[in-house]
């Protein structure tokens, strides 16, 4: 499901909204974070969405990690990917960890994870 709304916030100059298309898991990434997770390229960005168990209750959250081969994904690469992919009315975070729980390993040094989380600021949280 994609969100066709509009994309909050601004724009660098120059940038184009690629497509989002849906491709086959990579080998191993189901094996890691289960039956619920997709993949996904937009331009030369690769994407992946997963639901993951989080704490005691057994609630699962959204993970989305996204990569780019050469450089860090933009700001607007991450954005339109987080409104496009997952539900608007949602938070996410993107968490740096203690050192020893970092995920990213040198050779895929070019990938950010978001984390869905609740805010308690939101009136939609609070009741």
């Amino acid at each position: 499901m994609i969100y066709r709304g509009d994309i909050p916030g601004t724009n660098e100059p120059g940038f184009e909204e690629s497509p989002i298309t849906q491709i086959a898991v990579p080998m191993g990434v189901r094996d890691m974070l289960g039956s619920q997770v997709c993949a996904f390229k937009m331009g030369e960005c690769s994407i992946l969405l997963a639901r993951e168990p989080a704490g005691r209750n057994g609630e699962s959250l959204w993970h989305l990690s996204i990569s780019h081969p050469k450089r860090h994904p933009t700001w607007d690469e991450l954005k339109t990917v987080r409104y496009r992919l997952l539900d608007p009315g949602l938070a996410f975070a993107i968490l740096l960890p203690p050192p020893e729980m970092y995920v990213n390993v040198p050779s895929q040094d070019h990938v950010f994870h978001l984390w869905e989380c609740t805010d308690p600021r939101a009136p939609w949280e609070s009741e």
